[in-house]
């Protein structure tokens, strides 16, 4: 038979054991807690990081159609006629170059 220091090791154990199982489940918690914080922000930088992705392809698209809009031949030559008072050279002038 158990006597009453044996009862209350055995009621000890039982103690230990379900305070270390409380600690093991609210360490537990304070790590899914953790964890799910540091996914809302890693989620909420990424959606930053697409916003500015989708910002500087508009803005690229921007830039592409200003290219373009500068390089166009009609503007290029109209530049060289009033700008620079060039003028297409007269067929007397113009000298072909054969290899």
């Amino acid at each position: 038979m158990l006597d009453g220091v044996d009862k209350i090791s055995v009621l000890d154990r039982a103690s230990l054991r379900l305070l270390a199982v409380v600690l093991l489940l609210a360490v537990s918690a304070l790590a899914v807690v953790h964890s799910s914080y540091q996914a809302r922000q890693v989620f909420s930088a990424l959606q930053q990081e697409h916003r500015e992705t989708v910002r500087l392809e508009e803005e690229w698209g921007r830039l592409l159609l200003e290219q373009s809009t500068w390089a166009s031949h009609a503007r290029v030559e109209h530049l060289a006629r009033t700008k620079l008072q060039m003028t297409p050279p007269e067929g007397r002038n113009i000298h072909v170059v054969v290899q």
